[in-house]
């Protein structure tokens, strides 16, 4: 296992997870208007981020 991957996999999950609440807490208070682009860009965001710290955690266990 490589200690350097795991730990940017879990840094960058951690953060697309703090953002992904926030966005949930902003949307479900009315705070955020979810229109368009800022909603396709939110979507597109998350799921990059998601990616992203799926394929550091299989480097980090030598998967790739």
């Amino acid at each position: 296992m490589r200690w350097g991957w795991l730990i940017a996999s879990i840094i960058v999950w951690i953060l697309s997870l703090a953002c992904i609440l926030g966005t949930l807490y902003e949307f479900s208070a009315g705070k955020a208007k979810m229109k368009g682009v800022n909603f396709w860009g939110g979507i597109a965001f998350h799921g990059v981020t998601a990616v992203l710290a799926l394929w550091l955690l299989l480097k980090a266990l030598g998967k790739m």
